[in-house]
């Protein structure tokens, strides 16, 4: 299905991240698939994430950025020069700017309103779109896993939320591994549409190993500013790996991560030839990701779900945040119970141990291929363009 390119609707996707850019990389993905048919626009509040690339016909207008400290549950503004409340007022002002402007066809929402932090600014959006055009269409788009598997004292409330805004919810997951009742307990109370679509990921492309000769191990922290312990644990360990197998170690910071210099430091002090240290990449990481033979990383979506994509051998650092992540506790104990990753803990963070494991995992027979839905783009956009027109 394609709409006449003359005839474009109007979409603004609203995202906003706070520790890593999860949200950010689904939204992209999704407005690329989008903008065959639509004109896309992404209010992004959320950091400007260095060496991230988008599609050139996809407008991003950046909002003055908000993110949060993992112990502290205060909202911060990136720009230390204004408080909080100036930080919003300006969002508002710049929001209602680009509404005017654009006067969309559809809003998305990215995770609202399954998560409440920004309600007001994105229900001021919905309310003042909805005056501009009362026919516009208003989705919610969602991880396939929303916080925990007894929900939350809001699901009811969130329920509400959505049969007064909204016209369609779309879960990016695979409905025969996950359903999101699992862990949003009044799905019931929900009397919109409700799709799964399959797992939104990013086009791996597919490189050809060059050296046969050394295990490619890729070691990253997604694009955060958490789990430098793990960066730090797989640096120490990389000479005693090196005496049981050769590989040549990869690593990738975290785009907001401030000790690169001291990691650096490090992989000099070792006076190895075959380690790598790269700053956030999204590019990069990619082409890497299609040659490794291990994948170790942290448990979010976007991580996990490439690496199974590209049926890699993974190892996932399960990490205890300071406020829970039990949203991530449970995507990686469903893959593990599947037999598509293993789990280390802080525990195997030690040279010897994590070393071991290191070992034992490349040596380890590859699980078979996870009949895995990765259709979410595609699903999506159908999805999208039948609300708009369902005669198409």
């Amino acid at each position: 299905m394609k709409l006449d390119l003359k005839l474009k609707p109007k979409i603004i996707i609203h995202c906003q991240y706070v520790y890593g850019i999860g949200h950010l990389v689904r939204t992209v993905e999704l407005a690329r698939g989008l903008s065959i048919n639509f004109q896309v626009f992404i209010f992004n509040g959320g950091e400007k994430v260095p060496n991230f690339y988008l599609p050139k016909d996809i407008n991003l207008i950046q909002l003055p950025a908000i993110y949060k400290k993992e112990n502290n549950k205060t909202l911060l503004p990136v720009d230390s020069s204004t408080n909080i409340e100036e930080c919003f007022q300006k969002r508002k002002i710049i929001i209602e700017k680009k509404i005017e402007e654009i006067k969309p066809d559809i809003i998305i929402t990215e995770h609202f309103p399954f998560g409440l932090l920004f309600e007001n600014e994105v229900t001021n959006l919905i309310s003042k779109t909805k005056i501009l055009n009362p026919f516009t269409k208003i989705i919610s788009s969602v991880r396939d896993i929303i916080e925990n598997n007894s929900g939350s004292i809001n699901d009811e409330y969130i329920s509400e939320l959505i049969n007064k805004w909204y016209d369609l919810v779309l879960i990016h997951g695979d409905v025969n591994y996950v359903h999101l009742n699992h862990s949003f307990t009044q799905i019931r109370k929900i009397l919109v549409p409700i799709h799964h679509t399959g797992y939104i990921v990013r086009d791996i492309p597919r490189k050809i190993k060059t050296d046969t000769k050394h295990h490619i191990i890729l070691a990253s922290v997604a694009a955060g500013r958490l789990g430098a312990e793990l960066l730090e644990a797989i640096i120490a360990s990389h000479l005693l790996i090196k005496q049981k197998i050769k590989h040549k170690l990869i690593l990738f910071s975290g785009a907001f991560q401030s000790d690169f210099k001291e990691l650096q430091k490090t992989i000099l002090d070792l006076k190895s030839e075959d380690i790598e240290l790269n700053s956030f990449d999204s590019m990069l990481y990619l082409d890497y990701l299609s040659q490794a033979n291990l994948v170790i990383s942290l448990g979010g979506y976007n991580s996990i779900i490439e690496s199974i994509s590209a049926q890699k051998k993974l190892l996932v650092y399960q990490r205890v945040f300071s406020e829970g992540n039990e949203e991530q506790d449970l995507r990686i104990k469903l893959f593990e119970d599947l037999g598509y990753l293993q789990v280390i803990k802080r525990n195997d963070l030690k040279i010897k141990e994590l070393a071991e494991v290191v070992v034992n995992t490349i040596k380890k027979e590859k699980s078979s291929k996870l009949n895995l839905d990765l259709n979410g783009v595609q699903n999506s956009v159908k999805l999208i363009l039948e609300l708009i027109n369902p005669q198409m």
